[in-house]
């Protein structure tokens, strides 16, 4: 495999999130309220209007807070089949999708596993949980760390991997690879008998480019996803994954009991029947994300193409590393990015993410990554 440099069992990864608004507000003593975090790609929307009324009418309900969720979340589960046309039994509900992988992984316990870097921290967490030999697939920055299909097909040919880790939009690029050329991996990997994951948290802004339907059909095929992203509410907690009947029953067996309230996965089955919602969200994220870029790449930030709710810039070597701009950002402007140092492959720290908010939120935003880089670049003078 040409872009596979390193192997090992353990992928050294660290539990770095964005989002974590509070633990910045206490290092910083900065009050929550006078915050505005850009590290968490979260829809600018905010939850849908029918599952804050849902929430509030039922958080109320002595009579349903007495009791159990019901195991198999029979609302969620339809609500789910109806909108992606799948049977079911195809669905596996749990508490987010970071939970998923860890299941999936926990359920096929691979020896090996190809993993395109940088990626999404969770997965090589995974990974590493099963003592899982990584190997990593390099994505090149200078093609804006699109996926090489062809290349990584030919590498599971040679390697014979028992898994293969992808996730699409790629996180943290924003990348975007056709339903097309997932499939021709899909193919590669069926044919020489490793697992196929995609980790597919953010397709909701590229609906059509989802594995979904094939997954159902695909012994060795899984696809997870989230719903808390795309619908603006990540304090509730709820994934679920799509895989063959025999597959799916596998994974669900490696969740707890109940991994979902009642609460949060009937919030979900609100959501899904928003469809309004869904449109305003797709024209309002798309319009907004390609103004950001264009105000960015007009102040002289490097930035690439996405497909997702944020925005990877890079920085140049002239001037501050990923870790001092965000300080500086949320010193001055109380703007939380996110540094991408944590991500497996940026360790250089010239690589920052960016979530697409609200307008006027984005353009203070670039008027003050310009102003800091121009105060640090003085300074170091």
């Amino acid at each position: 495999m040409r872009a596979v440099v390193t192997r090992g069992t353990h992928s050294g990864a660290q539990r770095v999130h964005g989002g974590d608004v509070a633990a910045v507000s206490r290092e910083y003593g900065i009050p929550v309220a006078e915050l505005i975090d850009f590290s968490a790609s979260i829809n600018p929307l905010g939850p849908p209007q029918l599952v804050r009324d849902r929430l509030q009418r039922e958080s109320a309900d002595a009579f349903l807070l007495a009791r159990y969720p019901e195991p198999t979340y029979p609302e969620l589960r339809v609500a789910l089949a109806t909108r992606l046309k799948v049977p079911p039994e195809c669905l596996v509900i749990a508490n987010g999708s970071a939970a998923l992988l860890g299941a999936i992984v926990r359920t096929v316990v691979p020896r090996s596993c190809v993993v395109p870097v940088p990626t999404f921290g969770e997965q090589l967490r995974a990974l590493d949980a099963v003592d899982c030999t990584v190997e990593r697939f390099v994505l090149n920055a200078s093609k804006g760390f699109r996926l090489d299909v062809g290349a990584l097909s030919e590498g599971i040919q040679m390697h014979k991997p028992a898994m293969c880790l992808l996730t699409n939009p790629h996180n943290p690029s924003g990348a975007l690879t056709s339903a097309v050329d997932m499939t021709r991996v899909a193919d590669a990997t069926a044919e020489h008998r490793a697992h196929l994951v995609v980790d597919e948290a953010f397709i909701d802004y590229a609906p059509a480019e989802t594995l979904t339907s094939v997954a159902t059909q695909a012994a060795h095929l899984v696809v997870v996803r989230s719903l808390t992203k795309f619908y603006g509410m990540p304090a509730l907690r709820v994934g679920y994954c799509i895989a063959a009947p025999d597959m799916a029953l596998r994974i669900a067996r490696q969740l707890p009991e109940w991994p979902v309230t009642t609460l949060a996965a009937n919030a979900a089955a609100e959501a899904l029947r928003d469809h309004d919602y869904a449109r305003r969200t797709l024209q309002t994220v798309a319009d907004d994300r390609q103004r950001l870029r264009k105000q960015l790449a007009d102040s002289g930030v490097e930035t690439y193409q996405s497909a997702g709710n944020f925005i990877l810039l890079r920085l140049s070597e002239r001037g501050p590393d990923s870790t001092r701009l965000r300080a500086q950002l949320i010193r001055r402007a109380g703007m939380i990015v996110r540094d991408c140092r944590s991500f497996d492959g940026m360790e250089q720290g010239r690589f920052v993410r960016v979530a697409v908010r609200s307008r006027s939120e984005n353009e203070h935003l670039v008027e003050a990554i310009c102003s800091v880089l121009q105060k640090v670049q003085s300074a170091d003078r």
